[in-house]
């Protein structure tokens, strides 16, 4: 099924704005009052450092906003929703302590109410990313009942502020544009990386699959998942879904390459 990550899509993929998830149309004038509305104007380009990592405690002094639990509410305002972002982890804590460093200014600046769930798998077996966003899934509705959930490699880092970390009615990959792939996607059907859905759409494709141990295929298996529910994967514009990877060493691709998919 190595056929299916090559085809080009064009009517399951679109690049949309950032603007077009402050859409508040469908809500009430009394209500649109009170939503959280981040000035994209106002929001820009960060230079990142990928060298250089803070202690745990000391981004607890760098960034007092942030609760117990990495848990962060305006107080001005009401967000728009309710995000979960699932980072699938093991063994990458320099990654983990730049991904934090990065994330926690510019959610601040977009006026979210966030919680970042760290999801840990113990033991020696190969990695499994699909298994550990699905428990992250189920973990985050234990503490909140959120409207979007954004799944986050630990290696990427986003480097546009305007790159909303929201959900629309589709499936939306914010990581439109990776600096290792010289800022374009790996291929156009492509749902890797770091991905925002909301809690409905999720529960209809019924995750991530579970049975893939190892790099890769889990998330053409998701691609597959959306282009069979009729899902569309949107993504912004690549000067604003640019982000860089945090280097380091690859693992082995899953031994069941793409057996899954048929």
């Amino acid at each position: 099924m190595l056929f299916f990550s090559l085809v080009n899509y064009r009517d399951h993929c679109i690049f949309t704005h950032p603007k077009t998830l402050l859409d508040f149309s469908h809500l009430s004038a009394s209500n649109v009052l009170d939503i959280c509305q981040p000035k994209l104007e106002n929001l820009d380009v960060t230079n990142i450092d990928i060298i250089n990592a803070f202690p745990i405690p000391e981004l607890a002094e760098k960034y007092p906003f942030v609760k117990k639990g990495g848990h962060y509410s305006p107080k001005d305002c009401k967000s728009y929703q309710k995000v979960a972002i699932v980072v699938p982890y093991r063994d990458r804590l320099h990654h983990l302590k730049i991904l934090l460093n990065r994330l926690h200014p510019m959610l601040f600046k977009q006026q979210i109410e966030y919680r970042i769930f760290i999801i840990e798998q113990a033991g020696n077996d190969r990695f499994n990313r699909g298994k550990l966003m699905n428990v992250g899934f189920t973990e985050a509705l234990k503490y909140e009942n959120f409207d979007c959930f954004v799944f986050h490699d630990a290696d990427l880092l986003p480097e546009n502020d305007k790159n909303l970390y929201l959900c629309d009615n589709n499936v939306r990959q914010l990581s439109s544009a990776i600096d290792e792939m010289r800022y374009h996607v790996m291929y156009y059907n492509y749902a890797g990386g770091v991905v925002a859905t909301k809690k409905e759409t999720f529960v209809r494709i019924n995750g991530f699959a579970n049975s893939y141990w190892g790099w890769g295929n889990e998330d053409d298996d998701f691609s597959a998942r959306l282009q069979s529910s009729g899902i569309l994967l949107t993504r912004p514009p690549e000067y604003i879904g640019r982000f860089k990877m945090v280097r380091h060493k690859k693992e082995t691709r899953s031994e069941h390459g793409f057996v899954y998919l048929c």
